[in-house]
């Protein structure tokens, strides 16, 4: 008897056969890219909701584009997903040396470094010469990208000697923020403003990064939170907020913050 999985990946195939689903059949990797990426967003969010069985559904859906476009793969002569599930366990296997073979690791620290170090040896021996720092997509949201390039210029030593420096760091980027703000105008003026804000976002990312936490979880809490309370002023205010004065709204927002307190 087949597994469901099996069951699963045969539904697919039979979606984009000749007389299948003229949707599905019509799809392209790069016509699915939009949706890979929403499907994994979902995901993301049933995290946040701490909702196992719309955790559940939200898997199934991201599975389906990964099927999906592994049938693609293999109606072009590429790879199927057979071959997909076996590149990933060799993966697993070659990099988890402490599980699988006779390599020691003690800290999580010390198997993501030992993690990066086999994926180095790995490009150098298929003569791949790249920087430490390849391989992070660019689609990445920004907060993310910026914390793998942290995390993988660390493995090379880049790094503070103490979370007092990252905080001494943060002061002078937001002095040179302040400075570039400050400056008459000129033609370079927004662009440099640009790049010192941009400092000033990856030294945060950094203080995350030595608080292991995930700088792209905190900004999302933060925003739920935002979102929370603003729904709570427009609920709780007797008039439409843009009505109201500045003073009104900050006691309306304190208000808000109380009440979602009380709740809890």
């Amino acid at each position: 008897m087949s597994s469901y999985l099996d069951q699963f990946i045969s539904t697919i195939a039979r979606l984009r056969a000749p007389d299948g689903c003229p949707w599905d059949k019509e799809q392209t990797h790069t016509t699915l890219a939009r949706y890979l990426l929403e499907e994994a967003y979902e995901v993301l969010e049933a995290i946040h909701l701490e909702s196992p069985q719309l955790l559940k559904e939200e898997l199934g859906d991201l599975l389906l584009q990964i099927v999906l476009n592994a049938q693609i793969a293999s109606e072009e002569g590429h790879f199927n997903i057979q071959d997909v599930a076996r590149s990933v366990n060799d993966k697993m296997l070659s990099r988890h040396p402490h599980v699988f073979a006779d390599s020691k690791v003690n800290t999580p620290d010390e198997v993501v470094a030992q993690w990066e170090e086999l994926k180095h040896r790995e490009k150098l021996s298929a003569n791949i010469n790249t920087s430490a720092i390849d391989g992070v997509p660019r689609t990445l949201p920004a907060l993310l990208q910026a914390l793998k390039i942290s995390e993988r210029a660390v493995t090379q030593g880049f790094e503070w000697e103490n979370e007092e420096e990252i905080w001494s760091q943060l002061d002078s980027e937001l002095a040179e923020l302040r400075e570039a703000i400050a400056a008459p105008p000129h033609d370079s003026r927004r662009r440099n403003i640009d790049l010192e804000l941009g400092d000033v976002f990856f030294t945060l990312v950094n203080i995350s990064r030595w608080q292991r936490l995930n700088p792209e979880e905190s900004l999302l809490l933060a925003t739920e939170k935002f979102k929370q309370r603003f729904r709570k002023m427009e609920e709780i205010s007797v008039r439409p907020l843009k009505e109201l004065a500045k003073a009104e709204l900050e006691l309306l927002w304190h208000q808000a913050k109380s009440s979602l307190a009380d709740e809890a």
